[in-house]
């Protein structure tokens, strides 16, 4: 019996042996299919595309390395062969395509893969400008001997007149690898990843590929003026007028400071610079001599008394811009300066504000003036920028009218033209980045006499225009009149409610939160003397107002077609206020959406805006530059 018992565990053991053994080898056999699979659809994917990534890098490599010697042969090369690698590495990413709905991980392999597409199109570009310019490599100094960075500017000119009559050839490969990172949000990258600063690496490389298809599709008419406004034809002078920001005016900034600049044939001079008390004190001098037509505007005589205290009786070049339109407040400027006797010797102004200047700066690193550093360090003097603090310093000096003070602005954008002239290819997107930055988001402006030059730019709305729209309109425009320099400190928050009736009629609650956090401070942080205009489509009708230190008036500036409101608050460190004004628009604007244009101001900060209909919340941003909405009822 034992026996038995003994035989029979036996058999049963056997049997669980042989169950176990076909177990694990259908185990087995999963496992192995499982690794294939993986090997198949991510494996070899993936090492290819690591090896063509390598090989992407290497080519990137001789193209700048060409760029730098500035031999279009080694660019040339250098261009095909990344070409041939990204072509390879599109392929093989596509195998990795299923990934992209992965979680986490999804998303930034889609990126990629937009990026890669996005080369592929670039280079396609690239090598067609090469086949453009090789017959001409001589001329344009391609050899391989570095230019000068005095004639960088000149080289660049020389390029435009090859290039431009081609640029249909290239537009469609631009439009397209601009298509492809327009859906890539920045965002969602950490600021920096072993010591690397992904974010702004990211963002960089898709405003760039977005910029160059802006730049080619509507910014063509831009492109065809460059070779004349640089002075390829003949010589051009251009006024720089610098606005000081963190003392707002409707243009976007006190003006400081000037600086005439000459473009010949791409070759850039400075020549007088000076803050702009000496031209005021030239023009009081003509103007003891014969009689002037320079009433100051009533909102000047009424808010900006002279330091005696005693209203304004004359209208200085120093408060000329006093439209929020930068091409009125151009030519005002230029009829004062007429009243010289010198003529008009320029052919348009460029302004600019304290932002550019620190921006750039960024880029190329530290300068100095007169044995002034001015860096973009953090300075505790004002708890701002070291070069902010260093020319707010200079504004006050200028203001006081001391005789030793020094014309520091056409040295000092003298110096950061020549550090970044200088500077290697590889800063060269960055550059451009931010150059174009600027000027969308209305710290750069122009205003050209030449009518055809002026269209172009405005097409690209660098030009500071308070624009006509069909349909609701938004410009806010603060006005620091005698506030000191508070406006680097005071932040803004608006809210616009509108109120769509069934009717047709249409209410519009304009909410301004004015706040300044910080301390008083003798000559940076003062009391913020505001007035504030509020422009709205022409025929606007004022229903309340509350917050304002005067009666709220309505206004028509014909000029502009527009209704604005008029308003005036204080603003004390430390402190808040809220400006509400209400009003009936003259027509239904309202459709299937709703249309608005928000206009920003020139040289303001990029204030928070929302926006509701009917109590809904339909938009948040800040407003960094105009805001075009069409809004769902």
């Amino acid at each position: 019996m034992a026996m038995m018992n003994l035989n029979k565990k036996l058999n049963n053991n056997l049997t669980l042996r042989k169950f176990k053994s076909k177990g694990n080898g259908k185990a087995k056999r999963r496992l192995l299919v499982i690794f294939l699979l993986l090997t198949l659809t991510i494996g070899l994917p993936g090492i290819a595309s690591a090896y063509f990534v390598r090989e992407t890098i290497a080519g990137a490599k001789i193209i700048s390395e060409g760029a730098k010697q500035e031999n279009l042969d080694v660019v040339k090369t250098g261009i095909n062969k990344t070409k041939s690698a990204v072509d390879k590495l599109n392929l093989s990413l596509k195998f990795l395509t299923w990934l992209r709905v992965a979680p986490f991980i999804g998303g930034y392999i889609s990126d990629v893969s937009h990026f890669v597409s996005a080369a592929s199109y670039e280079l396609s570009a690239g090598q067609k400008i090469v086949l453009i310019l090789e017959p001409y490599k001589d001329e344009l100094g391609f050899t391989g001997s570095p230019t000068p960075g005095q004639d960088k500017i000149a080289q660049v000119v020389k390029i435009l007149d090859k290039t431009l009559p081609h640029v249909d050839s290239i537009e469609d490969d631009l439009k397209r690898a601009g298509e492809e990172v327009k859906s890539i949000d920045a965002g969602k990258y950490p600021e920096e990843f072993k010591g690397k600063r992904v974010k702004d690496l990211v963002e960089t490389a898709r405003n760039f590929i977005i910029g160059a298809d802006v730049a080619i599709s509507e910014g063509k008419d831009a492109l065809l003026i460059a070779p004349k406004t640089l002075g390829q034809d003949s010589p051009k002078n251009y006024l720089i007028l610098f606005q000081n920001d963190k003392e707002i005016r409707p243009t976007g900034g006190f003006i400081t400071a000037f600086a005439f600049l000459t473009l010949d044939k791409g070759h850039l001079s400075t020549t007088t610079s000076d803050d702009i008390y000496r031209l005021d004190e030239k023009l009081l001098k003509v103007c003891e001599k014969k009689i002037c037509p320079l009433s100051p505007p009533a909102p000047i005589v009424k808010y900006l008394p002279e330091v005696s205290g005693k209203p304004r009786s004359a209208w200085s070049m120093r408060d000329s811009n006093i439209s929020p339109d930068v091409p009125t407040a151009a030519k005002q400027f230029e009829s004062m300066y007429d009243l010289l006797g010198e003529g008009i010797p320029f052919d348009g102004i460029i302004y600019i504000d304290t932002q550019v200047v620190e921006e750039l700066i960024e880029i190329t690193g530290p300068v100095d003036i007169f044995g002034t550093k001015y860096s973009a360090e953090r300075d505790g003097r004002c708890n701002c920028p070291n070069v902010i603090y260093e020319l707010e310093h200079y504004a006050e000096v200028a203001s006081k009218g001391e005789e030793d003070r020094k014309a520091i602005l056409g040295t000092l954008m003298q110096q950061i033209l020549a550090k970044m002239l200088s500077a290697g290819p590889d800063k060269l997107p960055i550059v451009i980045n931010n150059m174009v930055k600027l000027a969308n988001d209305k710290h750069i402006m122009v205003y050209l006499n030449d009518s055809s030059s002026q269209a172009a730019l405005s097409k690209l709305n660098w030009t500071g225009q308070i624009k006509p729209f069909d349909g609701d309109y938004l410009h806010i425009n603060d006005s620091n009149f005698a506030g000191g320099k508070s406006n680097l400190y005071v932040e803004e928050k608006v809210t616009l409610d509108i109120k769509a009736g069934n009717d047709g009629a249409t209410t519009n609650k304009v909410t301004i939160e004015y706040k300044n956090p910080q301390p008083f401070n003798t000559w940076l942080n003062g009391i913020l003397r505001d007035y504030v205009r509020i422009y709205v489509p022409r025929g606007a009708k004022l229903v309340s107002s509350k917050g304002s230190d005067d009666p709220v008036t309505t206004q028509v500036d014909e000029g502009l077609n527009k209704t604005y409101f008029e308003a005036f608050v204080q603003v004390r460190p430390q402190n808040s206020r809220t400006l509400q004004v209400e009003y009936t628009l003259p027509d239904n604007v309202a459709g299937k959406n709703y249309p608005l244009l928000i206009q920003k101001q020139p040289g303001a900060k990029d204030f928070k805006y929302t926006v509701k209909i009917n109590g809904s919340t339909k938009a948040q941003f800040d407003l960094s530059s105009d805001k075009n909405l069409d809004l769902p009822l």
